[in-house]
């Protein structure tokens, strides 16, 4: 039987010593948010405040701070659509498209350390396990979902 909190500290102690320098050489100063709109931006390439907004689920307050941050901090620029010159995209900057690459690249390194070792058959085991993972996650996250709406509804009485 898998022993969870086990499983967590091998993960934590060697997670831990592997990226411990990646890490620290990467500008990781940025909330979970914030690095969602940096990755989502780098993968559309440009988008508007309120596809940022429904993206990270937040209020369209709370992603102008959000956007407002990484513009001060030059990760981000703001500017007029090509499509529609009345709307405001964002996209990133020389900057942002630097972090986002050095991100990927450390993720790539160590991701290509663990498949260059592996059997074409451990390869595709993992690729199944990954897959299983991700499609359990969100049928719970969707069952979680269906239950705070049905929370949410609420009957009155009609005298």
């Amino acid at each position: 039987m898998l022993n969870s909190d086990a499983l967590i500290g091998i993960l934590m102690d060697n997670v831990k010593r592997f990226f411990f320098q990646d890490w620290v050489n990467l500008d990781l100063k940025f909330s979970k948010s914030e690095i969602f709109a940096i990755l989502l931006i780098d993968r559309r390439k440009e988008i508007t405040m309120s596809e940022l907004a429904e993206y990270i689920s937040v209020p369209m307050s709370t992603a102008t701070g959000i956007a407002d941050r990484l513009v001060k901090n030059h990760y981000l620029k703001r500017e007029r659509s090509e499509k529609d010159r009345r709307i405001v995209v964002l996209k990133l900057t020389d900057k942002g498209s630097r972090m986002v690459s050095d991100l990927k690249g450390m993720i790539t390194k160590y991701l290509n350390i663990i498949i260059d070792d592996l059997t074409e058959e451990e390869k595709e085991f993992l690729g199944r396990i990954a897959f299983k993972i991700m499609d359990i996650l969100q049928s719970n996250r969707s069952k979680a979902t269906e239950g705070q709406k049905k929370k949410e509804i609420k009957s009155i009485e009609i005298e």
